[in-house]
């Protein structure tokens, strides 16, 4: 996982210091060495991969001193060898025993957060391989811990108790079909036929109706490969679309932590590794990227817009709000309701338990984009919760500019509290919740997707400990308007080429020091190092992307910009959302019908990403052709007639009163 990670969390930085290194030589300077130092670590890494044959070899040589975490029986073997199977996954326990050798090497390796629990053992038992004639009942959960405590006991000397997690049996793979199940592949169908009609109707001598041009194919991937307005910035997508693709190249690699495996001992090496904290910062902060780059976005087309409608109207937010609604809302329902309905049956089978999803109970949550503060322990599409936080930190933004709008004298006033707040929020919820300054690793909280890990739920969720990333998007938005409109960008360029020079090793130093933090001894309870070191490293991952946006903006022609707005990126940035939001179901879909046990090494890696990229862009695109592209452009027809109508009452209204 370490050097793929590597790579994949630095494919975003890769590009987006290539447009400073054209601006600084000393900042490219810095990134060169930055960059070869990964590079060595990453071949390094490489050099030392073995084969599984030597591999196998040498896991079998240390499970002789300590036990195997995972043992599987294969599940798919056994299902076909006997027509009534029960196949069960439990878990054992070891009790402690001071003076058992193992259990001394036990205790030695658990006294590292970054291990396994080596005190529990999973197995994944064939029932029928042990006992013929055997039938799931109440005495199964008993029969397995008798056992697994007996083999236990007679390999290592050491007494347990085991917990059953789940069990299969020809039955669980024979229940009828439910309403909502036939309910989705219903509308599936009925999408299905109107974006075949829609299509085989344009190409048969076209028609000007809404809903041919909505949903035929031909025009939305006319609409895909459009080209960007000429007032846009184009670049912008680019980077979007690069940071989508490294979002899910990190999120097709993580579920491997959670897999059973051959060979835990070299998961664990990559996780003790001292240049692990760094890349564990880089890959917990990159979501700062798409905060800065939705604040400014929002903010350019707001501030352009109260530049050619100085009169204040409300209504323009509602419009902004509603449009936002109608984008996010089709694609996303559909997504949910798979999940709740067909979810459970692809993933069936020994790995069923470890990905547990629950939006059948929680989809409510989701839908009122409330899902980060929310069901957060039992979320139902576990990364959609950034949805929810960019959706509060949409409607802080509007209040915020809503202001400028309504008295722009304040703008000046309103920057310097939005810098404050940025600063002041996370070390304000660092401090009062006794938590680390950043995400550490802690294998168990690993094992269990972070729902146990007080940091992700209280820090890195929540929309208000994220709002230093959005703020400071608003105010590159704010500076690039203003400088747009005076025509001083090539005063105010080197100045800022400056600042973003002092930002990049500010940044790079902060996140260095994640190397340190491990081997200082600093007590967590209300500390108020944690609370300005978290505060800084934070905020410097906003400063950093929104100079650098500010920068590459008014830099004019480039190479950089160039690539960054190729029709390539411009074509994937259209469709990041279905990407997004298609991701986890692919993901883990993918992983729980994989053969297990796994041996951990780049080459699975290489095999599970590949395949999660493939397919999750596919269904992406099938959903933006779809669902996406056609509903938005019906449902943004509609909120221009509602709000038009709702105008000329308004109007109308007052010509009434004037009489």
């Amino acid at each position: 996982m370490m050097n793929l990670l590597v790579q994949s969390g630095l494919m975003l930085s890769v590009a987006l210091c290539g447009a400073l290194c054209e601006q600084l030589y000393r900042a490219y300077r810095l990134c060169r060495v930055l960059l070869n130092f990964f590079h060595s670590y990453v071949h390094h890494l490489w050099s030392h991969r073995v084969c599984f044959s030597t591999l196998f070899l040498l896991a079998t040589e240390r499970n002789a001193k300590l036990p195997r975490i995972y043992e599987y029986d294969d599940f798919y073997t056994c299902r076909r060898r006997y027509t009534n199977f029960v196949y069960c996954v439990s878990v054992s326990t070891l009790q402690a025993d001071t003076s058992n050798d193992v259990w001394k090497n036990i205790s030695h390796l658990q006294a590292n957060r970054r291990n396994f629990p080596h005190d529990q053992f999973e197995r994944g038992l064939c029932l029928n391989d042990y006992h013929a004639g055997l039938t799931l009942d109440h005495k199964t959960p008993n029969l397995i811990a008798t056992h697994l405590h007996q083999k236990i006991y007679h390999q290592y000397g050491l007494y347990s108790h085991t917990t059953t997690e789940s069990c299969w049996t020809k039955t669980s793979f024979e229940q009828q079909l439910t309403f909502g199940e036939y309910f989705f592949v219903f509308l599936s169908i009925c999408l299905l036929f109107t974006t075949v009609c829609a299509t085989w109707i344009d190409f048969n001598g076209g028609s000007k109706e809404l809903f041919v041009n909505a949903f035929s194919i031909r025009r939305n991937m006319q609409q895909l490969w459009k080209a960007p307005k000429p007032n846009a910035l184009p670049f912008l997508d680019g980077v979007r679309a690069l940071g989508t693709l490294t979002i899910l190249i990190v999120h097709s690699q993580l579920p491997m932590i959670r897999m059973p495996l051959w060979n835990t001992e070299d998961l664990e090496e990559q996780a003790n590794h001292a240049i692990f904290p760094l890349v564990n910062s880089g890959n917990t902060h990159m979501i700062q990227f798409f905060f800065t780059l939705g604040g400014m976005v929002f903010g350019i087309s707001c501030l352009r817009h109260f530049e050619r409608y100085p009169s204040f109207k409300f209504m323009y937010f509602i419009d902004k709000l509603l449009r936002r609604l109608v984008r996010l809302l089709p694609a996303y329902m559909l997504i949910i309701l798979y999940q709740a309905t067909w979810y459970k049956r692809v993933k069936r089978g020994p790995l069923e338990y470890k990905f547990d999803d629950y939006c059948l109970e929680n989809w409510w949550s989701n839908l009122l984009f409330l899902n980060n503060y929310i069901h957060t322990t039992k979320p139902c599409l576990q990364f959609s919760w950034y949805l929810g936080a960019d959706v509060q930190l949409f409607l802080i933004g509007s209040l915020l500019l809503l202001l400028v709008w309504k008295w722009p004298l304040i703008k000046a006033w309103l920057v310097r509290l939005m810098i404050a707040v940025a600063f002041f929020i996370p070390g304000y919820i660092i401090y009062t919740e006794s938590i680390e300054p950043t995400m550490t690793f802690d294998m168990r909280h690993a094992l269990a997707e972070l729902r146990t890990y007080d940091h992700f739920l209280k820090y890195y969720l929540p929309s208000h400990t994220n709002i230093s990333g959005y703020f400071f998007g608003i105010i590159a938005a704010m500076f690039y308007t203003k400088i747009v409109s005076t025509q001083a960008s090539d005063q105010l360029l080197p100045m800022l080429q400056k600042f973003l020079n002092i930002s990049l090793v500010t940044l790079f130093g902060l996140n260095a020091f994640t190397i340190l933090l491990p081997f200082m001894n600093i007590d967590k309870q209300h500390s108020l190092f944690h609370a300005t070191y978290g505060s800084f490293l934070k905020s410097s991952w906003g400063c950093g992307y929104s100079l650098l946006f500010l920068v590459l903006a008014l830099k004019g022609k480039s190479h950089v910009r160039d690539v960054l707005s190729h029709s390539l990126l411009q074509s994937f940035a259209k469709i990041s959302y279905c990407v997004y939001i298609v991701q986890y179901t692919v993901i883990y879909g993918l992983y729980t019908n994989f053969p297990i046990p796994l041996v951990y090494g780049g080459f699975n890696l290489l095999i599970l990403t590949s395949a999660a990229l493939l397919i999750t862009v596919i269904c992406a695109l099938l959903l933006y052709l779809a669902v996406e592209a056609p509903l938005v452009q019906m449902g943004n027809k509609c909120v221009t007639t509602l709000l038009g109508e709702c105008a000329t009452n308004e109007i109308e209204t007052k010509h009434t009163k004037h009489k």
